[in-house]
């Protein structure tokens, strides 16, 4: 029930080695102009270092655990000093600031860090204000850490304070095991709890040392010993990296991880006319990215996730978007200017949604930010979001932009809304409207010349998709095809009603296309021939082809219309001009709907064989076959 991190102590190395500078110059600002003395460099000493990376992690700690995790800080010279308890009334940083002011800077004495490291054991063994509520019939493991920073000399001297651990745990535990159960009246009373069996201690050993010193001391990962009762780790580190150290060992003693938010844009100080665009380190619970941890690595996992600022339009303020779980947050740089305007801007009660980077574009929002009751929270939005952008159509493969015609597409779903209707056969009536659409639409605007000319033929292309057409309706369409007729015989073509990337001014590319605004018609007006007006209307198209100059082959034409054609319904070949008036006499063939079944079914088939002569001569009769022997076999006779 209680893990390792329920109670953590700190011991504090304040022997006067900790009072030499860290060789650490302090960066600031210092006017170099005539009439200024220069400022010799300042540096910090390496208790100054030390309190500031523990009481940092301790501010991290208490900001996202306002309970149930409790840090305790020992001081070691002469004597080990208590600076708090386990009462949470003491789990703060005023006390422990506090403390510390009493105890002052570094004075000249002996003294080391074996008086602190037992008294932290010691005060390891103590329970705390939960652990001593609990009735004595529940037994419970109780373990802890302890976080020394020190210098030593060698590896030795850190053997020999992994000995004294080792030594003191074992009289604690023997001690506590002697112990007699506290009774109801003990628990009542002000004297001190008895102490308890220590099961675990995770010791880590820091040995700071100045910028430019060497030292023997090696780092050594985690091992266990005394039959894994005590984990033990050391680790060697500058003075002025020791803040961000503890930074790092933070995280994985309370399963933290960090959100990196970039683009969060603030105004400058000096030019309040102008914003830049600032990124803010967060902390808070590993399982915030529990859905982004899915697909990443091992080594990815370790690193910060970087999420990008993003106000929605639409967004409300508070974490309402958010209906998971809520996690603490804090930053991980309290002191900086992005930061302190991070904290102000959710505090006045302004939420921001977080998006994950995508390179191949478009927006998904996986996290907000928002303050409630005077604290910071981040929740994950579990799927997809109202605040998502819909993924672009004209976003291809590869980033490429893509022509499709969107807007069409559109037009065409809201014509062909399917309906469960009533009556017999409205199913049926309404896929056969849906095959006549899609028999032949262009997918891209490249592929089309007819849906690019604009008013020249927007009567024909918005009249002839109707399921019926009147005789007005029917003039207008002629009226366009001789229009176009006119048009192609004084060799003029609409270029300025197409895209600049499809025209073209010489006469080839005038005649291309030519053939291949015939061919599209020819195509639309076929998928749409299922009543008599349409029908007509094929008959005019098919004439103006009859009379058109530009004659090609039969193989040339079948080409444009098949390179014009993007849907798989699209109709075959149909001849040239020539062949469509030959077979305008036969009304199947001309005006009938072609898909891919009719075009298999009106391919080319050999001639069939004479019948046979016998069926011819008998007619209704049963034909006889070889009447010839008969009449031999009787003649003999």
């Amino acid at each position: 029930m209680f893990p390792i991190n329920h109670k953590t102590i700190f011991v504090l190395d304040h022997t006067p080695y900790f009072g030499i500078s860290s060789d650490n110059p302090i960066d600031f600002d210092v006017p170099k102009n005539r009439g200024y003395l220069p400022v010799p460099p300042i540096c910090k000493s390496l208790w100054t270092c030390s309190v500031e990376a523990a009481v940092e992690y301790c501010r991290i700690v208490w900001d996202l655990f306002p309970e149930g995790k409790l840090v305790r800080f020992v001081v070691s010279d002469n004597t080990a000093h208590m600076l708090n308890t386990w009462a949470a009334t003491q789990q703060n940083l005023t006390h422990l600031l506090n403390g510390l002011c009493l105890v002052g800077p570094v004075r000249r004495g002996a003294g080391g860090d074996v008086e602190g490291l037992v008294a932290a054991i010691e005060a390891l063994a103590e329970p705390s204000p939960e652990q001593a509520s609990r009735p004595t019939e529940r037994h419970f493991q109780n373990r802890g850490r302890v976080i020394c920073i020190t210098s030593a000399r060698d590896n030795d001297s850190i053997k020999n304070l992994k000995d004294i651990a080792h030594n003191t745990i074992v009289q604690i535990n023997k001690k506590a095991s002697m112990a007699p159960p506290p009774t109801t009246t003990d628990s009542a009373s002000t004297t001190p709890p008895q102490p308890i069996i220590i099961h675990y201690c995770h010791i880590v050993i820091i040995n700071v040392t100045p910028e430019n010193a060497e030292t023997r001391v090696t780092n050594q990962p985690l091992a266990e010993i005394a039959g894994g009762q005590i984990g033990v780790e050391v680790i060697v580190s500058r003075a002025s990296a020791l803040a961000n150290l503890l930074g790092r060992l933070v995280l994985p003693h309370y399963k933290l991880a960090t959100t990196t938010v970039t683009g969060i844009p603030m105004k400058e100080e000096q030019n309040a006319s102008s914003s830049a665009n600032y990124d803010v380190e967060i902390i808070h619970a590993a399982d915030a990215h529990a859905g982004l941890r899915a697909s990443q690595t091992a080594a990815e996992a370790l690193e910060s996730v970087v999420l990008r600022w993003w106000t929605p339009r639409g967004a409300e303020g508070g974490a309402s978007g958010c209906c998971g779980a809520l996690w603490r947050v804090t930053p991980a740089d309290v002191a900086s200017r992005p930061s302190a305007c991070l904290v102000n801007f959710l505090l006045n009660g302004r939420s921001v949604t977080l998006e994950v980077p995508r390179k191949g574009g478009g927006r998904s929002a996986s996290h907000v930010l928002a303050a409630q009751g005077g604290e910071l929270w981040i929740g994950a939005l579990g799927g997809r979001t109202p605040y998502d952008d819909p993924p672009a159509l004209s976003e291809g493969a590869g980033g490429r932009v893509t022509d499709y015609r969107i807007k069409e597409f559109g037009a065409l779903m809201q014509q062909n809304r399917l309906y469960p209707l009533r009556g017999a056969g409205a199913n049926a009536r309404a896929r056969a409207r849906l095959q006549r659409h899609t028999t032949y639409w262009p997918l891209t605007i490249s592929s089309t010349l007819i849906f690019n000319l604009g008013s020249v033929l927007e009567p024909l292309t918005r009249l002839v998709v109707q399921e019926t057409l009147t005789d007005e309706e029917v003039d207008t369409c002629r009226n366009v095809l001789l229009s176009l007729l006119a048009m192609e015989s004084r060799h003029e073509f609409p270029t300025n009603q197409l895209p600049s990337n499809m025209r073209g001014k010489s006469v080839g590319r005038r005649e291309e296309q030519w053939r291949q605004v015939w061919g599209e018609l020819e195509a639309l007006v076929r998928a749409h021939a299922a009543a008599p007006q349409h029908r007509a209307l094929l008959r005019v198209l098919l004439d103006c082809r009859a009379h058109n100059n530009h004659q090609t082959d039969s193989d040339s034409r079948a080409t444009v219309i098949r390179a014009t054609t993007d849907s798989p319904l699209s109709p075959g070949a149909t001849g040239n001009g020539s062949s469509g008036n030959s077979t305008s006499g036969n009304g199947s063939d001309v005006w009938a709907p072609r898909n891919v079944l009719d075009a298999l079914l009106g391919a080319p088939r050999p001639a069939r064989r004479p019948d046979f002569a016998g069926r011819m001569a008998a007619g209704t009769r049963i034909a006889t076959l070889y009447p010839q022997l008969q009449q031999d076999v009787e003649t003999p006779h």
